[in-house]
């Protein structure tokens, strides 16, 4: 299978690339009142308006710093069940630094539970360093789900 590998902050993060529609450069981004703080804002993308979330600030509890290769990456999120409809959302990464073709069998439990990060999946021993895979799908709880997607709640 086929990763996009992401930095956010110190860490690389490894992201299946089936449900990427694409990588944009940062752009200013309506703010969402009221919203949680990974909740970036809001950006116009093929004359739709997509929800961003901050990944860095998800994973690491920081915001994520604005250089020149901060990226947006839209994917396709489910709304509901595997195969149902989906919408659009911008993931907010610090850098994008390549793509690699992993096989499953490479990534193995961290041994560690985390229940309050069901996005974050197995870890994979790279010739240059470790990648944790990130579960796209498993991002937004169901009540930001909901207030980013209101129109499908």
């Amino acid at each position: 299978m086929l990763y996009l590998i992401l930095q956010l902050g110190e860490e690389r993060y490894a992201l299946d690339t089936s449900r990427i529609v694409e990588i944009v450069p940062y752009v200013n981004l309506k703010p969402v009142p009221h919203a949680p703080g990974y909740v970036s804002g809001v950006f116009n993308f093929r004359s739709t308006l997509v929800p961003v979330i901050d990944l860095c600030c998800i994973v690491s509890g920081q915001p994520s710093r604005t250089w020149l290769t901060t990226r947006i990456v839209v994917v396709e999120y489910p709304l509901d069940e595997p195969g149902r409809e989906t919408r659009e959302l911008g993931l907010l990464v610090e850098q994008v630094s390549d793509t690699r073709k992993l096989d499953d069998s490479q990534f193995e439990s961290p041994g560690i539970a985390m229940p309050d990060s069901p996005y974050l999946g197995d870890i994979a021993r790279l010739e240059d360093g470790l990648v944790q895979r990130v579960e796209a799908r498993q991002l937004l709880p169901d009540t930001v789900r909901n207030l980013l997607f209101q129109e499908y709640a």
